[in-house]
């Protein structure tokens, strides 16, 4: 059984959702934009999510750029594509803006708009060409990983969600240049999807705090897509945020106690780094798989994240509220630390 969650949390949640900017850290959105496109639809921010991100009070998206495996071939020609489409979809919304700088976001809170924020989740796309993030940088994209869950000229990835072993090997030399142009470039880090081996030699290297923008506890639930506690520690030391990620086989909630799980790895990690170093990134990804089924010819319905829409994330906000959690904190996680950290970062 989940949290039932009680009428006047719900209500509270709501009233924080409103007073708080709502930060996701994580929506394969500008993939999803592509798909839908190239089935012939136009407008998809407006259509799939504008009204859930309004109701949940979600102000900044962090949107990756993820390549497929499939078109690994062309990496580079399909991020570029992604990029153009997630900036086209967006342009003739009054209500949205793309964001580059830290003085973006500000404008976009002061305006009551929404922000998106562009980052690759992977960059098998470049290769060894690192003199592709200084492209990658003028067209707006402000953030990294590595990589994917798939090894690739700069580094190894952990294992795939669904699976459970440990994959050994770290930052390959083109990685360090890498992390180390990343930086110069003031482009953020992100080590979600990097594996144990790669994580501690990111520690060596990186001057800049780095962050998880979609993982979970691995002691809360025992997956290579999430963190150990040492990890947390050493992330939340040098300045870096977690975001919860909302995917069942991530979170370990396939039982269907979804609430009860994402606030059992929130609370776990915000017991191990504090309040400040926790926040949401739940890389929702049903809307995007269905995206490609139906680009395939496929009618199916996709169900592995733990909510239907953005438009439920108050209920985790409402059940960790319910659970005991102070306001102070929530009101942390649900947006104020990845705004702080995204304003000082790019």
């Amino acid at each position: 059984m989940d949290i039932k969650v009680e009428e006047n949390y719900l209500r509270k949640a709501m009233e924080l959702h409103k007073d708080v900017p709502v930060v996701d850290a994580h929506l394969d959105l500008a993939g999803e934009i592509l798909l839908r496109n190239r089935a012939g639809e136009r407008e998809v921010v407006k259509n799939h999510y504008l009204s859930d991100f309004k109701k949940a009070g979600i102000r900044l998206v962090a949107s990756s750029v993820f390549v497929e495996t499939g078109n690994l071939d062309r990496g580079w020609e399909n991020a570029l594509e992604q990029i153009t489409a997630l900036k086209q979809d967006i342009e003739s919304l009054d209500d949205v803006s793309f964001v580059e700088k830290g003085g973006d976001i500000d404008k976009v809170l002061e305006e009551g708009k929404i922000g998106i924020l562009l980052y690759m989740e992977g960059l098998d796309c470049i290769g060894e060409d690192i003199d592709r993030l200084n492209t990658l940088h003028d067209l707006g994209v402000r953030g990294a990983a590595l990589t994917w869950s798939r090894p690739n000229a700069l580094a190894v990835g952990c294992c795939k969600a669904a699976e459970h072993r440990q994959i050994y090997g770290g930052l390959r030399e083109a990685g360090k240049r890498a992390v180390k142009r990343l930086e110069e470039l003031s482009m953020f880090v992100d080590v979600s999807h990097l594996n144990d081996d790669g994580f501690e030699e990111l520690r060596g290297l990186a001057e800049k705090p780095f962050i998880a923008t979609h993982s979970g506890s691995r002691k809360v639930f025992d997956s290579f897509r999430n963190l150990t506690d040492e990890q947390m520690l050493y992330l939340a030391g040098q300045g870096g945020i977690m975001g919860i990620n909302g995917c069942q086989c991530i979170a370990g909630s396939l039982r269907g106690n979804h609430l009860e799980m994402l606030c059992r790895h929130i609370e776990h990690e915000v017991t191990v780094m504090g309040a400040e170093h926790v926040g949401y990134g739940f890389d929702l990804c049903d809307s995007y798989d269905e995206a490609g089924a139906a680009l395939r010819g496929e009618s199916r319905v996709c169900r592995n994240d733990c909510l239907l829409n953005h438009g439920q994330i108050p209920l985790v906000t409402a059940a960790l509220l319910q659970r005991g959690m102070d306001e102070g904190s929530v009101r942390k996680i649900i947006g104020e630390n990845f705004l702080t950290y995204f304003k000082q970062m790019i």
